[in-house]
């Protein structure tokens, strides 16, 4: 036996893996125990453990073996999860652990909560990846009380045209004087984010810019599709050009309720029973427009027509044209308007971010 210096504790870390080092050295059990002082029994302990274990063997485990998330669970039922989550990926853990409750397998046993399922699957790498919520800046209704002051914007939905196809009209109108603009999108089903801009392009040149133009949560004017909208080109143009962009914040007819009800005058007075070509239809719809405008009775105005009404109607005053877009455009709008809020995006695994619009 060799004097030890060791007494009753254990031995450190330090001293375990100058073990491991001397006999890599080839230094035997007797030597190492000789030159640390240590007993032959507890060098023959360490050295077996770096050798079948390597450095991770060196390190002592207190306390009972660890069993990772659901260990004390059915090695069958941990199965079952995991199954159901691979054939199922939309389903959360809330679904999985009433699912296990209905199966029939486990009747009358523990069923483990949803938070130990939520560490079994991480523990797998099996769990959703997690997307920050946040709500678009998105500026209260106000009562209009003046003309041009805000635009309500929406597409109708296709219909078919004898002589056209397939025919998605965008329409605008001011609520408060009830005039109206239109744009007819040929052979679409759903109208995209450039024909909304054309649409407002000509409005703008016709009647010049309103103040404000609310807008449907449509994926052209927003990404719709995460927790985390961020604005389209078309709504960062729009900040741009200088107008306040509001989006609904209740279904039709409590909000829109003036659009909704120009989509059917339109479409009665320019589309509905009609046969056109695609070169001659917009030329015919901005003539029943001007009908609209000029002529045709509102009853919501007295049986008499927008612009004799309102007369002041026929332009907001801030004038546009396409030459002039260029000048008119502010970046720093779009800048004040980013800065308002937090934008979390997803990004790929080489860093890239995805869906992030640019003006």
């Amino acid at each position: 036996m060799f004097p030890t210096k060791r007494g009753n504790r254990p031995l450190s870390l330090q001293e375990r893996s100058e073990i491991m080092v001397r006999a890599e050295h080839k230094e035997n059990d007797s030597e190492i125990a000789q030159a640390m002082q240590l007993s032959i029994a507890v060098v023959r302990k360490w050295r077996r453990r770096a050798r079948d274990h390597g450095r991770e063997g060196l390190v002592t485990c207190m306390g009972r073996p660890r069993r990772g998330p659901l260990g004390h669970f059915p090695e069958e039922m941990r199965d079952a999860i995991q199954e159901m989550r691979e054939r199922h990926s939309g389903w959360g853990t809330g679904t999985l652990r009433v699912e296990l409750l209905r199966d029939p397998r486990f009747t009358n046993l523990p069923i483990p909560s949803v938070p130990r399922i939520a560490a079994y699957l991480k523990s797998k790498k099996m769990t959703r990846r997690y997307e920050r919520h946040t709500e678009l800046t998105n500026p209260p209704p106000q009562n209009v009380s003046a003309c041009h002051e805000e635009w309500e914007m929406d597409a109708q939905g296709v219909c078919k045209v004898a002589g056209v196809g397939l025919v998605n009209l965008i329409n605008i109108v001011d609520p408060f004087s009830r005039v109206r603009a239109s744009w007819a999108c040929l052979n679409r089903r759903k109208a995209a984010a450039p024909d909304y801009q054309l649409a407002l392009r000509r409005a703008f040149f016709c009647f010049g810019m309103p103040r404000r133009i609310s807008l449907d949560h449509d994926s052209a004017f927003f990404d719709n599709t995460t927790p985390s909208p961020f604005p389209s080109p078309l709504h960062l143009w729009l900040i741009a050009m200088g107008l306040e962009v509001r989006f609904l914040e209740h279904r039709p007819p409590r909000e829109h309720a003036c659009i909704e009800r120009s989509h059917q005058i339109i479409h009665r007075q320019a589309l509905q029973g009609q046969a056109a070509t695609p070169a001659s239809l917009q030329p015919y719809l901005d003539q029943r427009l001007a009908f609209l405008n000029q002529h045709y009775p509102s009853r919501s105005l007295n049986g008499q027509a927008p612009l004799l009404v309102y007369p002041q109607a026929a332009h907001s005053g801030r004038a546009y044209r396409p030459e002039w877009e260029a000048d008119t455009l502010d970046i720093s709008n779009v800048y004040a308007y980013l800065a308002k809020q937090e934008w979390f995006r997803q990004s790929s695994d080489k860093g890239q971010l995805r869906n992030v619009s640019m003006i």
